[in-house]
Formats: C-alpha cells, structure tokens, sequence
C-alpha cells in the first residue's frame, strides 16, 4: 500500500498520468506498448509514459536521460533506460548503464525495488532471447543482470552464450571479468576466451585472460603456449614476456633450455635478450632478477648502457651508494644515446639527493663529521653535495677545506646564485661584512628570487646595522640624543627589519619628552617583532603620558602578558606598569 502511495505522489507532481481503470498504471511492457498498464515493471515518469504510448521511443529516453541529470541518484530511472535502449538496439548504452547498476550493487546502494525491477527486466529478455545467437548481446545484459541479483550460476551461463554470437567484443571482455573475476578452475572462463578467439584469433587482450584463467587452473603447459602465441602476434608485448618468464621459472630449467624456450622465435641475441629481460624485470620490480641480467649483461656486454643504468639505480635502492656511482661512471663512460646521457644526468642528481639530506639533518643536530661522511660515497661534482660539505667543513673547523670546496664549486658553476650565496653566507660568518654583501648582492643579481639569498641579505643588512648598536647606545646613554638619532637613521636605512633600532628611535623620543613622536616607531617595533615586551610598555607609558589612559591599559595589559616569569631584567618595569594598571583600573 505504501508502494502505491508513493507512486501517486509522482503521478500528481508529473500530472497527465495514464490511469488503469481498475487502479494506478505501475509498469510497461517494452515489447508490447499497447500494455502499458501491465504490471510487470514501473514506469515512474509521466512524460516518458506518454511518449512510450505513442511509440516515440526516443524521445521517451530523452526524458528518462533528463530525470536521471536532474536526480543522479534515483537509480530507478535507470531500468526503464536500460529497457528503452534495449528495445531500441543500443546495446553498448544498456551495457554501460548495468555496469554502472553492477558497480552500485557490489557497494550495496540498490534498493529492493530497483533489484525486483532488474528480475522482472531480465525474465523479460529470456523470454525474448531464446538462445538465439543472433541476439548474443542480450545474453550479455542478462548476464549482468544475473550478477547484480547475486545468481552467479545464470551469469555464467548467459555470458558463455553470448560468447558464441557476434557480441562487441569490448564488452563480451568486461563482463567475462566480472562474471570470473579471479576465481580458479574456471574452464567456463577458458570455453568463453576460446569462442572469442575463433572469431578473432589476433585479439592479444583476451588471449592473455586465457592465460591468467589456464595459469589458475594451474594448466601452466598450455598457459605458457598461449603467452608464446601472444609473443608471436606482439613480439613487443613486456606483460606477456614478464608472465611466460615467470612460468617457465617454475620448471628449473637450464640457462640455455630456459632462454630457448623464453624466446622461441629469435635468433638468439643474448646481448639483446639479457638486455629486455633486466628491463622488464626491474618494471616489474624483481630486483634479483633484473640485477642478474644486469651483471650478466655488463660482464658479457661491457659497452652496453643498459646494464650500467638498471644497476645504478638497484645499487640506489640498496643505499650502494658508491657502488651505484661506479656504476654511472661506467654509464658516463659508454653513453653514445641521447636518451642514455640523458638518464646518466637525471640518476646522478638523483644518488646526491638523500645524502644531502642526511648530511644536512646531521648538520642541523651539530654531527658535522658525520655529515661529512654520509656525503663520502656520493656525486662529488654535485653542486649540492660541495654546498653541503662546504657547511660541514666550515662548522667543524675545516676553514681552508671549506675554501677549497667553494673555489671548486665556482670553477664547476661559474654562473649559479647559490655558489655565490653560499660564498656570502662564508664571508658572514667571518664577519667580512662588505665581502658578504657583495657575494649576497651577486647571487640575486644571477637569480632575484633566490629565497636563501633574500634571507642572507637580511643577515648580512642585521650584521651591518649591528655595528652601530654600540654607538647609538653610548650616545644615548651619554644624552647625546641628536647622535643618536642620527646614527639610528643610518642604520635603519641598512637594516629595515630590526626591531630594536625602531625602539631605540622611540626610546630617545622619550627622552626628549617627545612622547607622540615615539608612538610611530613603536608600532613598527611591534610589527616587526610581536613578541618584543618593551615596545609594549613604553607603548603604555607614552599614551599614559598622553592622558590617553584606556590606551595606555591596554598596553601596560599586554606587556606583563607578554613577560617570561624568569626575565629578571624587566622587574623594574614590570613593577610600574602593574601599578599603573591597578591605579588605572580604579578610576
């Protein structure tokens, strides 16, 4: 009764709907349009109704295609769809629609009435089938069907049926897996593979389903004989060549035997075979495999670039660092390809990636030694490698090392923003001031957006500036305040970045009494550094002093929040600020 009440709600919301006499029109027969009041299957959409009634079938799809755009997922538009393409021959479009239905029913998104919908839709399409060859492609959508209701004995049957007609082979393929999947001993699997393959004895992808359904019927005699007529069809087929490789393995036979019988169809080209087998073995990720042929390859094959480059990079993957940077040279060495200098320039920035990481973690943890070392088997004409040990060198006291390896670096990289950062950073740490910033100011002129060269300008600008701290103190403190400010100036105009100076610049304001003017450097005090607790108190005390008293609170507040329990140097200060803020709160 709920069902029926349900329906009626549509039909009034979609009005002009086709009334049975003796109740409300439920379903439709897409083979007998004059009954579409049977009950066989719902019809939910008025218009489609109507122009299922006048055998305007398309347009009937039209509007079935708009209520699913508009309501993706009221998934029981989809059944009357697949019935009206059924019935209008567009197969690959029911195809794809019951796949989608397959895939919504292995999540358990299809209700019951959809299922019943889909039971009624398929005895529908038994009845009209009959196996009948010619109609090959209903076998397949009953198939599915079949599936989607979890009756896997009928989806066997049906796709095997349909195996034997001229069924789009595409789909015949995708339901053949869906039906079998990987399950073993699946002969009606193999039957089914053999029907498509005597229609069409080249279809390369099918082939090989025969081969995966032979191999898990541990048929492994007649699986190895369907990969070699793969191989003979596609001799470029890797997959294939992987698989065959992979069966022939498990019958131990001898090198010689083995080989025979992995390339029936060559002359055999050791150089060639050993050189596609390292290849196809290192995609396939069997590093023992693959690493044998590689050494087998280079042993015999000595000017062979594979070889050299499969076993850089599965000495890599053993953290072999030099005997993968043997390996590169060997490459280096025999390269005459694009492509295999090409690889050679691509592998050696890549060996000097981790260990430049690892020496710079180490760095960072003050293990200079050791970072040394971690960069000992790596890529020593690697930019980053030099850079980094240049670190190292100059942290652990090595200073003439470090020169050397920097000199080195400039002779490799005559043009590059980072050797003359890092030839910067060296002279800072030297206190070499204008040796630094001209090393600085070369490395943003070969690459202004060098980000380790704009954060060594500020230092280098902060170790300047740094230099007038002493006698911008002496003259304040001597109340020489002109000097002062003077000097300030001077260095804020190197240095915009340093918070102190701009509190210095209101701090001799305020020595002059010249309390509004101090409120502007403070400020950028703040905004430089929000965590400066003095700029906060003389903030308070100038507009205290400016019997702006609600602002002066505010600041005095946000000192003392500001202040570490242990900062001793601020009791002074802390003390009259507390007091202001308990005066200021009383009145």
């Amino acid at each position: 009764m709920k069902y029926k009440v349900i329906l009626l709600f549509f039909c009034m919301i979609y009005g002009n709907f086709a009334f049975a006499q003796s109740g409300i029109v439920e379903s439709r027969n897409p083979y007998r349009p004059s009954a579409i009041q049977s009950t066989n299957m719902v019809f939910r959409d008025n218009n489609a109704s109507a122009f299922y009634a006048q055998d305007m079938l398309e347009d009937a799809i039209v509007e079935l295609q708009k209520k699913i755009n508009t309501n993706p997922g009221q998934y029981s538009f989809y059944v009357p769809l697949i019935d009206l393409y059924i019935k209008t021959k567009q197969y690959d479009s029911a195809f794809e629609e019951l796949v989608f239905l397959y895939n919504l029913s292995r999540q358990n998104k299809l209700s019951f009435e959809v299922k019943d919908d889909l039971s009624k839709l398929a005895d529908k399409l038994k009845r009209n089938t009959k196996y009948d060859k010619t109609k090959s492609s209903l076998y397949v959508e009953i198939a599915i069907i079949s599936l989607i209701l979890e009756d896997k004995e009928s989806a066997e049957k049906y796709v095997l049926a349909a195996s034997g007609g001229g069924v789009s082979s595409n789909n015949l393929k995708k339901v053949l897996v869906m039906v079998f999947d990987t399950e073993k001993n699946s002969q009606s699997a193999i039957q089914i593979c053999d029907n498509i393959i005597a229609r069409n004895p080249d279809d390369v992808e099918i082939r090989k389903l025969k081969a995966l359904y032979l191999t898990q019927n541990q048929n492994t005699d007649a699986a190895i004989s369907e990969y070699n007529t793969i191989l003979i069809i596609n001799p470029q087929d890797k997959e294939s060549r992987y698989n065959l490789y992979k069966l022939l393995k498990e019958k131990n036979y001898s090198e010689k035997d083995f080989i025979k019988k992995l390339y029936p169809d060559n002359s055999i080209d050791f150089e060639k075979i050993y050189s596609e087998l390292a290849d196809i073995l290192m995609k396939n990720s069997d590093i023992s495999g693959a690493k044998y042929y590689a050494q087998l390859l280079t042993e015999k094959y000595p000017q062979n670039e594979t070889g050299y480059m499969i076993l850089a990079e599965i000495y890599q993957k053993e953290g072999n660092l030099k005997a993968s940077y043997a390996a590169l040279e060997k490459l280096r060495d025999t390269a005459d390809s694009s492509e295999a200098i090409a690889k050679y320039n691509v592998m050696m920035a890549k060996m000097s990636d981790e260990p430049v990481r690892e020496a710079n973690s180490l760095i960072a943890t003050g293990l200079y030694q050791q970072a040394i070392d971690a960069l000992s088997n790596a890529n020593q004409e690697n930019l980053y490698v030099i850079l980094t040990q240049v670190r190292a060198n100059y942290l652990l006291g090595n200073k003439q090392e470090a020169m050397e390896l920097l000199n080195k670096s400039m002779s490799l990289y005559p043009d590059n923003s980072d050797v003359y950062c890092a030839f910067g950073w060296l002279y800072l740490q030297e206190k070499e001031i204008d040796t630094a910033r001209k090393y600085t100011d070369g490395s943003l002129k070969l690459n202004p957006n060098n980000k380790n060269a704009k954060d060594l300008l500020d230092l280098v600008n902060k170790a300047e500036s740094d230099t007038y701290m002493k006698k911008i103190v002496y003259s304040y403190e001597s109340q020489n305040y002109p000097e002062a400010m003077k000097l300030i100036d001077e260095a804020i105009s190197i240095n915009k970045k340093d918070a102190v100076l701009y509190f210095y610049k209101a701090l001799t304001y305020i020595a002059q009494n010249n309390y509004a003017a101090s409120t502007a450097p403070l400020y950028k005090s703040i905004e430089l550094d929000k965590q400066y607790a003095p700029s906060y108190f003389y903030l308070g005390l100038a507009f205290d002093n400016l019997s702006e008293q609600k602002n002066a609170l505010g600041y005095y507040q946000q000192y003392v929040n500001l202040l570490k329990t242990d900062d001793y140097s601020e009791t002074e200060r802390k003390e009259y600020a507390q007091e202001r803020i308990k005066q200021l709160n009383n009145h």
